[in-house]
């Protein structure tokens, strides 16, 4: 046991000094010395290996814990060490949790990538193999028109050119944080130093009803929201007109040490010209790659591309409250900035927004370079490809153009709108808010929902079945999908024509899916199997009915509709029908195709009632009398209604009594039972008229007992005297006649006050003293009636 004892594990210190970055590697002089350093490091590697205990010998060692506790130790560093080679080498695995066979395959897949690697950049550097130069690719898209038009920068006619290159590298690939294309994470704002602050840099997260997060908040939403225009802003200026292109000096921005050097020299001015160049077409979110700045002096020309984790420095100047930015357009720049640089704008003035102030006939940037400038502008490469480098001439004198001139165009919109104004800067200050409002935009990510499909599939004009339905929307997941995954628009993995044509088609064979694309996408070739799956799945789906328009979604889902609202007005078609289009119209005088029609249209009116452009008729003095309001006379009909209602169930009785005494005389209830219903009828004798002229006079009114019998019409009721007595004194006590209303004075109206109070209490006390009754009684009436 001394002799276990004595023997020393190998050191693998060495093993975990090796080199996993290439930063080492990197500091050799020559490929010479990188070989003899890495083969010297293999040979002690290998050694140490070969001088560990094995077979028996290693069956002793491991029965002493401080050998297994050392050996375990060691383990641990190698395997952290081959771990983060693998991830620097892109391959896939977490080798701690496989076993020895699992463990020796990650080590070979490893080796074979970094071999292959190496013999290519030897290749490459020997002369070999050299990398594939960018071809340009230009194709001129001609039209019909006959005329070209000539450009006033370069003095040429050409038609707008498609300038594109061939093997271009993706600039994705060389991009130090890699683009975040995922569908389950809103888009976070990456900047870390917030200059030119009213508030401390804090990017906040939006939480939605489920409890996740769906946005940040804007990091400079105070200082923008705390905003005033300064006030050399906002008064006249003079124009400065700008040099020509040739005189103006251009400088190229592509490495940091120059993009320090421009912006010492940016923070010197007061405004400054910024427009971006962006692509989108291989690309999910798209990316920038070119930025212009213009000041009165010099142009600018910033490589986006290259500097792409450098640029955010530029919120020293883009932030400055005291430097005015001016854009075109500033809707996509503003997000753009954000998306790609961490890049926001405080003191944004938007040409766009002023020229719509002013309502031009146009508000494009080309017609505020002809409006201002007289200069056509050059949109030749208007579909160029801005991801070619080096950037051809031809895209440098392009882009220049639009931020060249526009400072001279802020001078004058300017000036427009505080002549607009009178001189006032309320016009202006109202272009500068709303530029303010465009700079408090947030990106937002495309979101895939189970409704995606449903918005585009609204748009276009196409009455699915449900089985072409569901076809539609799977390869539209599919879709985006891939692109997300593979970081490409969803016009380069499967446009939307051929998305809808495969949808409609539905091909049973592979061939057939290919025969509906031309030209074939390539990944669409290389997801074959997939789609054909997803088509066939439809095909087995059972039919059930078509999905015409009307069953579709007229609003956005989660969207709610007001039917209450006014503005609410749905078309006036048939639901549920076919829509006819040969139903009657007129067109041309004609109805329907006949040969003569003649349409008549009778006028209600030669003129209106009511004019605003006529003076009123002169109106007859009435007389003026103390006004009673409704709502008292209403007060004052209650105490007669239910002494008429007590009377008529009195009488009532009285009939049922005298049927049973006298069967013979119950032909003449219905009628006295009518005229006892009648609150307001005329004071006339009974020997005046016939029953059926009184009755003809007497407005009827409905009570909630039910009606009796109506008499014929030469039935005459036989009255008794007693009956006819009392019918005369109720209709003494119920004459009270329709109020006029024509003949109010309103303007003696207190609206309730003691003058209308008393003015009521003569009328009513005028009234009970001409039925007779007491003027005790009558004060108890109306002080139940002023109550």
């Amino acid at each position: 046991m001394s002799d276990i004892e004595t023997i020393e594990v190998p050191d693998t210190s060495d093993v975990e000094e090796m080199p996993v970055d290439g930063q080492e590697a990197a500091s050799q002089e020559s490929i010479e010395d990188i070989t003899k350093d890495g083969l010297s490091k293999i040979i002690s590697a290998t050694k140490a290996s070969m001088a560990l205990p094995t077979g028996a010998s290693r069956d002793l060692y491991t029965a002493q814990p401080s050998f297994i506790r050392v050996m375990n130790q060691e383990s641990d560093k190698i395997l952290n060490i081959l771990g983060k080679i693998l991830k620097h080498q892109n391959i896939k695995g977490n080798i701690k949790r496989r076993d020895d066979d699992e463990k020796t395959d990650l080590i070979l897949e490893c080796n074979d990538s970094m071999l292959e690697r190496i013999n290519s950049n030897l290749d490459e550097m020997s002369g070999l193999k050299k990398a594939p130069e960018v071809v340009l690719v230009q194709a001129e898209l001609s039209g019909n028109a006959p005329e070209k038009k000539r450009s006033s920068l370069t003095g040429k006619t050409s038609d707008a050119k498609l300038l594109t290159a061939r093997n271009i590298l993706r600039p994705q690939v060389n991009f130090k944080v890699p683009v975040d294309n995922r569908n389950s994470t809103p888009f976070e704002p990456k900047i870390k130093y917030k200059p030119n602050s009213l508030k401390p840099l804090a990017v906040l997260p939006e939480y939605g009803e489920d409890g996740n997060i769906e946005s940040y908040l804007h990091p400079y939403e105070t200082e923008l929201n705390r905003f005033d225009v300064p006030e050399e802003q906002l008064t006249k200026t003079e124009p400065q007109k700008p040099k020509s292109l040739a005189e103006t000096p251009l400088v190229f921005v592509d490495s940091a040490e120059k993009l320090e050097e421009i912006m010492k020299e940016l923070e010197k001015f007061k405004e400054i010209a910024i427009d971006l160049e962006h692509h989108s077409y291989r690309s999910f979110q798209g990316f920038t790659c070119l930025m212009q700045l213009s000041t009165r002096v010099k142009d600018y020309i910033i490589d986006t591309l290259a500097l792409r984790e450098d640029l955010h420095v530029l919120n020293e100047v883009f932030t400055k409250p005291s430097i005015v930015k001016i854009f075109h357009g500033a809707d996509c720049d503003i997000e753009w900035l954000q998306k790609d640089f961490s890049l926001y704008v405080v003191n944004m003035f938007d040409t766009h927004q002023a020229a719509r102030k002013l309502n031009f006939a146009r508000v494009s940037l080309a017609y505020l370079l002809k409006h201002f400038c007289q200069i056509e502008a050059d949109k030749t490469f208007q579909l160029a490809d801005w991801r070619i480098r080096p950037l051809p001439e031809e895209l440098v004198a392009y882009a220049r153009q639009d931020t060249h001139f526009l400072l001279y165009i802020y001078d004058m919109l300017r000036n427009e709108l505080l002549k607009k104004a009178n001189f006032q800067p309320n016009w202006l200050k109202s272009v500068y808010q709303q530029s303010t409002e465009i700079c408090m935009k947030r990106y937002v990510k495309v979101r895939l929902t189970p409704e995606s499909h449903l918005n585009l599939y609204t748009r276009s004009k196409k009455n699915f079945d449900n089985r072409q339905l569901f076809a539609f929307r799977e390869i539209y997941n599919w879709r985006d999908v891939v692109a997300r995954e593979e970081d490409e628009s969803y016009g380069y993995v499967l446009p939307n024509h051929m998305l809808f044509y495969i949808a409609e088609m539905l091909p049973r064979e592979m061939q057939g899916i290919l025969a509906c694309c031309n030209p074939v996408p390539p990944l669409v070739r290389q997801h074959l199997l997939h789609l054909h799956k997803i088509v066939l799945k439809a095909r087995d789906q059972p039919l059930e009915k078509i999905i015409v328009a009307e069953e579709r979604p007229r609003v956005a889902p989660g969207e709610l509709i007001n039917i209450n609202s006014f503005l609410y007005c749905p078309h006036d078609l048939p639901q549920g029908g076919e829509i006819k289009d040969n139903l009657p119209t007129l067109l041309a005088g004609n109805l329907l195709g006949a040969k003569s029609s003649v349409i008549r249209v009778n006028l209600v009116k030669s003129h209106p009632q009511v004019s605003v452009f006529e003076a009123p008729a002169a109106q007859k003095s009435l007389p003026k009398i103390a006004f009673v309001s409704p709502y008292q006379r209403y007060r004052a009909v209650i105490p007669i209604a239910e002494e008429e209602k007590r009377k008529a169930q009195q009488l009532e009785e009285m009939q049922k009594q005298k049927r049973r005494l006298c069967p013979d005389a119950s032909e003449i209830v219905p009628e006295v039972l009518d005229i006892k219903q009648e609150p307001n009828f005329s004071g006339k004798r009974r020997s005046e008229g016939s029953a059926d002229e009184v009755k003809a006079k007497i407005p009827r009114v409905e009570t909630q007992r039910e009606q009796p019998r109506v008499p014929e019409k030469d039935e005459k009721p036989k009255l008794s005297r007693n009956q006819r007595k009392k019918m005369k004194k109720m209709q003494a006590e119920a004459k009270l006649n329709e109020f006029d209303y024509t003949s109010v004075d309103f303007s003696k109206f207190q609206g309730g006050s003691k003058s209308g109070e008393k003015a009521g209490r003569q009328q009513y006390a005028s009234q009970f003293r001409s039925r007779g009754q007491k003027a005790k009684n009558a004060d108890k009436r109306l002080n139940k009636i002023f109550r």
